[in-house]
């Protein structure tokens, strides 16, 4: 009882230092000048640990996963624009680590509009583009599609049609809030990832990304709520960590019964089904406290290791 009571104060503790980190301005916000907002993932190196801080949720060892012959074709080679924590932009992540196929991945800034919007009309992502092909393509289904169904890129097909499942669904469903919740503000918290860089790019995500409770209309309004309001309920729900986080532990309890194994969540094989849920679940490990039992630890180890996509464990707040 008394580690337990131990554990929930250092929790406490860390969650109440993140928070400061919403605290409104006294003054006006300084502004950030003009940037490209890419950054290239062959020469850009990012420090993603904090000095001293260790996951509780961290694996003593990552999986041996046998992957496929690297797949080299064309040159340039493919190109991949994404915002790190987005699920959808992992989604895309995960056919060309599960395939090996090489490509070039491209960080935007969550305040570049004029990226995105040069490529493919406006500011959205994930974004592939294929220069030797002069294509350019969102809609991140499509691009798992494209990349699984060309023999150009490997053996096809190797994604299995997505199983319709109900239960998977009712859960993100039911628990949406409470990780949204605890998600957003660590996303903006201190800059560490590449999209949030910028201060303007933090900025801009917490006035575009309300939190549960506020409709999004209004929440982007400033008529309604000015930036400092905003920031404090970031702050707000930071701080409400203590309270969320055994939430979000006992979800997760829920999920794991409905794994089948750590290569696939439905029988049968790899599947639409994983596409959707490892590229929803990986935000989650940025979440301090939050403890993944073993068939959950499992499957997302399994496919950080074959997709080649960290999850947050070591920088988790």
């Amino acid at each position: 009882e008394e580690l337990r009571m131990s554990l929930k104060l250092l929790v406490a503790l860390a969650f109440l230092a993140s928070a400061s980190a919403f605290v409104p301005s006294a003054g006006r916000l300084p502004t950030v000048g003009s940037k490209v907002g890419i950054f290239n993932a062959q020469t850009t190196r990012l420090n993603l640990r904090p000095s001293g801080l260790k996951s509780m949720t961290m694996t003593a060892s990552a999986p041996q996963v046998g992957r496929p012959a690297p797949v080299v074709n064309g040159s340039p080679r493919p190109q991949l624009y994404i915002y790190d924590h987005c699920p959808f932009c992992v989604r895309a992540r995960m056919i060309f680590g599960l395939k090996n196929v090489k490509h070039d991945l491209r960080w935007m800034s969550n305040d570049d509009v004029e990226t995105p919007t040069k490529l493919i009309g406006k500011k959205v992502a994930p974004i592939l583009e294929i220069p030797y092909l002069n294509e350019v393509m969102n809609e991140s289904l499509d691009i798992v599609k494209r990349i699984d169904e060309d023999p150009a890129f490997g053996p096809l097909p190797m994604i299995r049609p997505a199983s319709g499942r109900s239960d998977i669904k009712a859960w993100q469903k039911k628990h949406q809030e409470i990780f949204r919740k605890l998600q957003r503000p660590r996303y903006v918290a201190n800059g560490l990832l590449p999209e949030f860089a910028f201060e303007s790019a933090r900025e801009m995500f917490i006035k575009n990304h309300q939190m549960p409770g506020y409709e999004k209309a209004d929440w982007k309004d400033d008529a309604k709520y000015d930036q400092n309001f905003r920031k404090a309920e970031y702050a707000k729900a930071m701080a409400e960590s203590v309270s969320l986080v055994p939430q979000a532990n006992a979800a997760m309890m829920e999920l794991e019964p409905l794994i089948c194994a750590p290569e696939h969540c439905t029988e049968g094989g790899l599947s639409y089904d994983d596409i959707d849920l490892f590229a929803r679940l990986r935000s989650i490990t940025i979440i301090r406290g939050v403890v993944l039992p073993p068939k959950v630890r499992a499957y997302m180890d399994y496919f950080s290791a074959a997709c080649d996509i960290p999850l947050y464990d070591n920088m988790a707040l």
